[in-house]
């Protein structure tokens, strides 16, 4: 058995090491959050009235259990730091070339996107939707072949596609958060509500969701630019309205209406061309809370890495499956 053979093996250990560290992170974040929504402890107080014993009030998760499941959080987040890197060592090259070291690669961006918002802004209780979603992505990760293949030309300039699917990687992932954040918001029932105790409040989630989406944003823009760097490289011409550079451009533009309609009232639908189009009863009745483009957000980014590379064909057409 030869070292290449060595380190992939040990990538795929690391793998499955991060499969079962994430499964027991996602348990420990649903039982922080369920913490949280049981009194676990009583204080007893002696008053002239006699003994009186009162239970903490719901809504304060056992800090124990947080702080362990952001523990096994980065046991997962370091595990496929170790799967990428011996992969890489294995196949010399940027692991970056197919299904398998795409997805590989995005959950880890996620498990670490997610660990970074977490000490920024101490949201611990969003790992509630993070985590399962990290171990899902992990298991799918598992569902393409792994073998090491021989690159097709277009993948064969290194520096290129680093660049490129690294910032698509990386604003995929930040994105991912901005959908956790948005999914607590509109399970709490929009601002200023808090359904549940024990889940952070709409106005927390929002804040975290709308931080993470004024990271992504750019990201995502910078890497769809580098893309059509790389396309004129390979393929002669910066834009061809290819699925995936089309459906790219699409899930930024939802972004650009979320953004857009979080700014209120006064913007297209009041200007000159569209008041003479579109009925007052429609430009001035019912909108959607603006968190739902962050979910529409999200199903086009899975829209993009998933159906795109497996089912449409186009020049992006290389998933290795």
């Amino acid at each position: 058995m030869n070292l290449g053979t060595i380190v992939a093996d040990l990538s795929i250990y690391l793998f499955w090491s991060s499969f079962v560290t994430a499964l027991m992170a996602s348990a420990l974040y649903v039982a922080y959050v369920a913490s949280a929504a049981l009194p676990l402890r009583r204080l007893t107080a002696q008053t002239s009235a006699g003994t009186v014993t009162v239970a903490d009030a719901p809504g304060t998760p056992n800090a124990g259990l947080g702080r362990l499941a952001t523990s096994f959080t980065w046991f997962t987040f370091l595990a496929l730091v170790g799967a990428v890197l011996t992969r890489w060592a294995a196949v010399e090259r940027t692991p970056l070339a197919n299904m398998y070291e795409y997805t590989l690669a995005f959950s880890m961006g996620i498990a670490g996107a997610y660990l970074a918002f977490e000490t920024a802004t101490h949201q611990r209780r969003v790992g509630f939707i993070a985590l399962p979603v990290v171990a899902a992505m992990i298991w799918i990760t598992s569902l393409f072949p792994n073998e090491i293949v021989p690159l097709i030309p277009a993948l064969q300039n290194g520096p290129l596609l680093t660049i490129h699917v690294s910032f698509m990687m990386i604003s995929y992932a930040v994105l991912t958060v901005a959908f956790c954040g948005a999914v607590i918001y509109l399970l709490q029932g929009g601002e200023g509500h808090r359904r549940f105790a024990s889940l952070p409040s709409a106005d927390a989630a929002g804040d975290l969701a709308h931080k993470a989406v004024m990271v992504g944003f750019p990201l995502l823009g910078l890497g769809i630019a580098l893309g059509a760097w790389w396309a004129n490289d390979a393929w002669g011409r910066y834009w061809g309205w290819d699925p995936k550079e089309t459906s790219a451009l699409v899930t930024w533009l939802s972004i650009v209406a979320y953004f857009h309609a979080r700014a209120g009232s006064g913007s297209v639908a009041g200007a000159p061309g569209i008041r003479r189009i579109v009925p007052t009863k429609i430009r001035r009745g019912w909108r959607p809370d603006p968190m739902w483009w962050l979910v529409l957000m999200w199903a086009l980014v899975m829209f993009t890495y998933f159906a795109v590379n497996l089912w449409v064909t186009g020049l992006h057409s290389y998933a290795g499956v």
